[in-house]
């Protein structure tokens, strides 16, 4: 009756301390963020100006492949090489291209070398690199048939020369692709949720609990308030006061994980975290005797724990 007693009122007064009821409101706020809040979109809108002087119907294919193609640049033309300069220079467009005229027959035949496409970017442009790769990769593509046929230069191949390469690029006996997503993937509008170290958070805040019971305790020692006691009770005062330290942030840590992930390891986790935390109250316990010097090495403490959880968010 008398340790039943003494749960209660030790539960009562760490309740009554306006720094634990903010530990309890701030894994209760977190939850709310992490589950109230919508799932955030992400839009992949790199743009890339292309204007062309070439007239052939191989600029309009080239339009079609960029179009078709799940790219995470979005590729559009402008009508006019002023209006091409002038997105570039603003930011609008990450980068740019001109495609000279004549160039699309140049290149089939091999001889684009004296009148290459222009590539307009400005000191602020950081993908233009890998952007080519995605242009030139298309124009290829548009391309190829043409290439191969000229390059053979021998019409009554033209057909079979046509089926072989559409056998390469199509058939899945030549390419395996393996899809790992399900329906639809586009990289234009990819959807995320806030991650938040829930787990970890609820870890460093059952052990600041413990080390708070903890340090309650040392106060109402050097009080004098236990002087009566012996050993034995005193040890169960410090024992009690650790625990009812814990275990209103381990119910709640309990049921804002269960929330935020459902029952699993993250809970079962947290019940862990919670023998951890009580463990290391104890021996602090043990060691430091004093309610000053606890009160210097909690911050290292708990920095300490905060960068340990800062650098697993992170590996």
């Amino acid at each position: 009756m008398k340790t039943a007693n003494r749960f209660i009122a030790l539960t009562k007064r760490i309740l009554c301390r306006k720094m634990y009821i903010s530990i309890l409101l701030t894994m209760v706020l977190l939850t709310g963020i992490y589950k109230l809040l919508p799932a955030k979109s992400q839009s992949a809108d790199i743009k890339v100006a292309m204007f062309s002087e070439d007239s052939t119907g191989y600029y309009d294919s080239l339009v079609s492949y960029l179009g078709d193609i799940n790219s995470i640049y979005t590729f559009y033309t402008v009508d006019t090489e002023e209006q091409l300069l002038k997105d570039v220079k603003s930011g609008y467009a990450e980068c740019g291209y001109l495609i000279p005229d004549g160039f699309f027959q140049a290149y089939v035949a091999g001889t684009a070398w004296d009148n290459p496409v222009s590539l307009y970017v400005t000191p602020a442009s950081t993908f233009h690199a890998v952007i080519n790769e995605t242009f030139f990769s298309a124009m290829v593509s548009v391309c190829a048939e043409d290439i191969l046929l000229y390059a053979v230069d021998n019409p009554t191949w033209n057909q079979e020369l046509k089926d072989g390469l559409d056998f390469y690029r199509n058939s899945p006996e030549v390419f395996t692709i393996a899809d790992t997503t399900s329906g639809e993937f586009t990289f234009e509008n990819m959807m995320y949720h806030i991650d938040l170290p829930m787990v970890e958070i609820v870890s460093v805040l059952l052990l600041f609990s413990g080390l708070l019971g903890l340090l309650l305790f040392l106060h109402d020692s050097e009080k004098n308030i236990y002087v009566a006691l012996p050993n034995s009770e005193i040890l169960q005062v410090r024992t009690l006061s650790i625990l009812t330290s814990i275990i209103p942030v381990a119910i709640i840590g309990i049921i804002c994980l269960y929330v935020t992930f459902g029952f699993g390891l993250y809970v079962i986790f947290s019940l862990v975290a919670a023998v951890i935390s009580f463990v290391i109250a104890m021996l602090l316990g043990i060691i430091i005797r004093k309610s000053t010097l606890l009160e210097k090495v909690l911050p290292l403490i708990m920095l300490t724990a905060l960068i340990a959880v800062f650098l697993k968010t992170i590996i």
